[in-house]
């Protein structure tokens, strides 16, 4: 077992929004209670919970950029006012809802690459692999564009850099992802993944002192296998003034699992390690008790992670998978369920001498 480090833990969850939560090719079928965001602040800090964990989606910007910015104004008020910190996560997942169920990257370069037009009410299907493996291969060779012929790394970092300028100085922001679960179809990838990172960072840092969080790769073939030497090489190698967090997902948070990450870290040279997810696991009704939840927060701890947030809170529920629901809708207010009682009282119980 790892040796426990004298620092505290962050413990928090990952925040559903609205705005920089929306999908480009389709709409939400359920909008959110009343006073969603600010309840859900107050929440977080009554209930102790120290850092919290907020993806933001690229095509949402898209669909509505100035909800997407005002909407981030509002998080990071909240945040203020309730003596929380926030992580901004470039979130992707399944790619982008142009391709069926997932959310993420925009229309612009989506449909530039394949030639059509972007859905109208898009499926919530998973996506056709062969179109995951075109787009991640060309994305990692830089030959994405967008409908003004405009690289998509120069366009994300546009993006980036405009949120990062926004939120940089706001006493809540403890640091930025740069592009949540990358995946990869082939092993020669993980370099090209370093070279992604040199060039956020380099981009980046120029607008602000707080931490990076570069997220574990996500192999989606049998040729890109991730091999502990394989994944460290994703490390970043420009030389920067800013801490690099390496942001792992375990799911669940096995004692394994996290063995193998610390062994990435290590060969990485980076100790910094976050846990931006976990849960119970992601198979269909999955659920979390309370034994569990202590269980997976002494394990964080035993492997000095930095912090770890739970997913998810959200004004919607996961039919597919009870353990990520934390919350309840009553009376048109967000409310938290037994799953999120469990989480805090581990917390309080687990962090106590922190």
């Amino acid at each position: 077992m790892c040796k426990r480090k004298e620092i505290k833990m962050l413990m928090g969850v990952n925040f559903d929004g609205i705005k920089v939560a929306e999908r480009q090719s389709r709409s939400r079928t359920i909008a959110p209670p009343n006073n969603y965001i600010s309840d859900s602040f107050r929440m977080f800090s009554e209930n102790k919970l120290d850092c919290i964990r907020v993806p933001f989606y690229w095509e949402s910007f898209e669909k509505d950029p100035d909800g997407f910015f005002q909407e981030l104004g509002v998080i990071s008020e909240e945040a203020d006012k309730n003596n929380l910190s926030c992580i901004y996560d470039n979130h992707q997942w399944e790619c982008s809802s142009y391709l069926g169920r997932g959310i993420g990257f925009p229309n612009s370069l989506l449909s530039s690459l394949f030639q059509r037009n972007p859905p109208t009410n898009g499926s919530w299907n998973h996506p056709n692999k062969r179109e995951l493996e075109r787009f991640w291969n060309q994305w990692w060779d830089r030959k994405i564009v967008n409908g003004e012929n405009k690289d998509g790394w120069e366009s994300q970092r546009d993006l980036l850099r405009a949120v990062v300028n926004k939120l940089s100085n706001k006493k809540s922001t403890l640091g930025f992802e740069t592009l949540n679960e990358p995946q990869i179809f082939r092993s020669s990838d993980f370099k090209k993944v370093s070279e992604y990172h040199d060039f956020m960072i380099a981009n980046l840092e120029k607008d602000t002192e707080k931490p990076f969080h570069i997220s574990y790769v996500y192999s989606n073939s049998i040729r890109s296998i991730g091999l502990p030497w394989r994944q460290s090489k994703i490390r970043p190698k420009v030389q920067t003034k800013n801490e690099i967090l390496f942001d792992v997902h375990p799911y669940p948070p096995y004692y394994i699992i996290l063995l193998y990450y610390k062994l990435v870290s290590t060969l990485m040279k980076n100790n910094m390690v976050y846990a931006g997810e976990f849960n119970s696991g992601i198979k269909e009704n999955v659920t979390i008790n309370s034994r569990q939840h202590s269980q997976y927060i002494k394990r964080f701890l035993d492997f000095s992670m930095h912090g770890a947030a739970f997913w998810w809170w959200s004004f919607e529920s996961d039919n597919t998978h009870p353990a990520f629901n934390p919350t309840k809708v009553l009376n048109n207010r967000i409310h938290p369920n037994e799953n999120f009682e469990n989480l805090c009282k581990a917390t309080k119980s687990n962090l106590k001498d922190q």
